[in-house]
């Protein structure tokens, strides 16, 4: 965890109000990876996605993971499922024009419940490629049947034919970040406060977010938001072969649909953390967002990506530090547009080259948003100690 003098200089930059309320920017300190990010996926948490991962496990091996229920309490745990009327897909794009080349989807059925309130449900895993990778439909051929493992239950895998297993289940959610804090201090740069205060300040963290005297750091405590609480994962682990060749760069996302009359609906979508979160600013571009693909990408939301960098660029001027130039600018948006989870098939994840439960993606958004000027949120690891062994995330509180 970094100091409170080192935290108060970084979040220095931020004390220009009006430049940030301008644009919107404030979405950049609202949620979590991707937890709750539009109006549509707070209907249900079964199909709400909140992270997506993908990194070496072996040389010839990389795991995906995605999860969907967010902030799960240990007792809502217990009863938590995936939904059966769903559509699951993992894509990747293995030429580099934003469009799936290859599909992984799952489906949920058989539920049992059990004496005790937990349950367990049969999952299906089929494989489609070319074209059919594109379209969102349950095709493609079988490649495993399991069981999800039940609340606090034994871990159950099945094999994925032609290499790797799955499993699905509660896990621990892996994401750490001060949600609280940061959304304090987004509501009173908004209200226009500009004193920064102190971390750990209760006196002025318990007035409103638009009174006068409140300060912007005084609710920032160095607390992950999300300790203690659970998601429910799918996680596969694959052979390089089937996404692409080690030492292949692809491009992955996970979207979710649910069944409708009229065919499936998309729901969500998410590859990098937080992109959705931080560079759309209204709800009805959230939601566009998720129902397009990562090819529409550029047409949809650079324009709000090049804005949101250019205000937080101008937050790091006034402050004294070095900025982007629009010409920087435009290129960072090109780099994080299209989204997609880009990894280099083999080698190790890192920032922008796909992404591990461990990696600190929070303090190295935050980084590259301020060239370098805010380096860390204060919460710099996840509450518990990820698995040496499938499926490696954590298990459940």
């Amino acid at each position: 965890m970094r100091s409170p003098r080192k935290l108060i200089g970084g979040f220095g930059l931020l004390a220009v109000a009006g430049t940030v309320a301008a644009i919107g920017a404030g979405p950049l300190l609202v949620s979590g990876a991707d937890h709750l990010d539009s109006p549509l996926v707070k209907i249900d948490g079964r199909v709400d996605l909140t992270d997506v991962y993908a990194w070496r496990t072996s040389p010839s091996m990389t795991t995906v993971a995605l999860n969907v229920n967010p902030l799960t309490s240990p007792a809502d745990s217990k009863g938590a499922r995936f939904r059966q009327t769903a559509l699951y897909e993992i894509k990747i794009d293995t030429n580099g024009d934003a469009r799936a080349d290859i599909a992984y989807r799952v489906k949920f059925s058989g539920i049992k419940i059990f004496s005790d309130g937990t349950n367990n449900q049969t999952y299906t895993i089929k494989r489609a490629t070319g074209s059919a990778a594109r379209r969102t439909e349950w095709s493609g051929a079988t490649v495993a049947i399991g069981k999800t493992t039940r609340y606090s239950g034994t871990k159950q895998s099945a094999a994925v034919l032609g290499g790797g297993k799955s499993f699905a289940g509660p896990r621990d959610d892996p994401f750490f970040f001060d949600l609280v804090g940061f959304k304090h201090l987004k509501e009173r740069v908004l209200a226009g406060r500009q004193d920064l205060g102190t971390v750990n300040d209760t006196a002025n963290c318990a007035l409103a977010d638009n009174n006068a005297a409140a300060k912007l750091l005084s609710c920032f405590t160095g607390t992950d938001t999300f300790a203690g609480t659970n998601v429910s994962s799918i996680v596969l682990s694959l052979p390089n072969a089937k996404l692409g060749g080690t030492g292949h760069t692809v491009g992955i996302w996970a979207t979710t649909a649910i069944a409708t009359k009229s065919g499936w609906q998309r729901i969500d979508r998410m590859a990098r953390p937080a992109i959705n979160t931080v560079f759309n600013i209204t709800d009805g571009e959230k939601d566009l967002s998720n129902l397009v693909n990562p090819a529409d990408d550029r047409s949809t939301m650079k324009d709000t990506t090049v804005a949101v960098l250019s205000a937080l660029s101008a937050v790091v001027v006034h402050a004294g530090a070095t900025g982007y130039t629009p010409a920087q600018i435009n290129a960072i948006a090109n780099v994080l547009l299209p989204d997609t989870l880009t990894i280099k098939l083999g080698n190790a994840a890192g920032f922008l080259n796909g992404r591990k439960p461990a990696n600190d993606v929070i303090n190295a958004e935050f980084s590259l948003v301020t060239n370098g000027a805010l380096t860390s949120d204060g919460v710099n690891a996840n509450d518990s100690a990820f698995s040496s062994s499938f499926p490696f995330l954590a298990a459940p509180h």
